[in-house]
């Protein structure tokens, strides 16, 4: 039996998975550093990333952006290792959570704080991606097997 899940899918949301790590890690550095933001592009990113809105119960959303990203890489090498296809539905909901998440924060960006964080619409990029990759992944999972 041949898989129905083709490698370059996964090499996708691995990659996808990457640039948001290193886009949310950035900011946590920054959070943690207390150093500014240098923003281009659009203006506000100290503004929107020092808000009472880029904490969820008093946790930084980049740390639970560096998580949910390390995440999604590890939910593929999990996979590739056991063939289990757990590992891809939790893929498949995490993007659609994350993707959720993204909504919500560009509509605090928009219509509350008014003004943008460029590496914010990055990882609101980065969601929409995986989400795309994660409804790809799903469909392959429900497709009928192919025998080889």
């Amino acid at each position: 039996m041949q898989s129905r899940i083709p490698n370059w899918l996964l090499v996708a949301i691995i990659l996808a998975a990457l640039v948001g790590f290193g886009d949310s890690a950035f900011l946590l550095s920054k959070h943690i550093s207390g150093a500014p933001i240098p923003c281009f592009i659009v203006t506000g990113c100290d503004s929107v990333t020092n808000s009472a809105y880029s904490f969820f119960l008093g946790i930084p959303v980049s740390a639970i952006g560096v998580v949910f990203y390390l995440s999604m890489g590890f939910l593929v090498m999990l996979y590739w290792d056991t063939k289990k296809t757990l590992f891809l539905k939790l893929i498949s909901v995490g993007t659609v959570v994350c993707l959720l998440a993204s909504l919500y924060f560009l509509y605090i960006q928009a219509f509350i704080l008014r003004e943008y964080c460029v590496y914010c619409l990055i990882s609101a990029i980065t969601s929409a991606t995986l989400f795309t990759l994660g409804m790809i992944l799903l469909k392959k999972l429900r497709a009928p097997k192919v025998l080889a």
